[in-house]
């Protein structure tokens, strides 16, 4: 796949079949986050496990992050899994800076810890609690 997304849209969105998921392309912002949150509904709505290829991923801001964790949960209450698949370096790099990594289920044989494509994260930096973001989520 090419690195960029269709033009004139800052995120594509492209169902998987083998195995079940999406493949995501471009920007997961403020402004995209609707789009993101409906593929997202759609993969806790699966009744197999999934796997959201996040590979050409150009930007995830907190909001994404965020959505992705509760489904993440989401989905785990229903004794189910939502596998990442090869995040982006940026994407990598967030979820590293907020100490979440433990949040998701990464595709079996990787996780972020054994990416090459981030550095690691500053020692004085303390991880964002996440429990507080997403309930505050929940809430609104």
């Amino acid at each position: 796949m090419s690195t960029n997304t269709a033009e004139g849209w800052p995120l594509e969105v492209t169902a998987m079949t083998s195995p079940p998921g999406a493949h995501i392309a471009g920007e997961i912002d403020l402004a995209t986050l609707p789009i993101f949150d409906l593929t997202l509904e759609l993969l806790v709505g699966c009744a197999s496990d999934v796997v959201i290829d996040l590979n050409e991923v150009t930007f995830l801001d907190i909001g994404g992050a965020r959505a992705l964790a509760q489904a993440t949960r989401r989905v785990h209450d229903l004794g189910r899994r939502l596998w990442i698949r090869d995040p982006s370096a940026q994407v990598r790099h967030l979820i590293a800076s907020l100490g979440w990594a433990g949040l998701y289920d990464w595709e079996p044989g990787m996780s972020l810890a054994t990416s090459s494509a981030i550095g690691p994260v500053r020692a004085e930096r303390k991880p964002v609690p996440a429990q507080r973001l997403i309930a505050s989520a929940s809430a609104a």
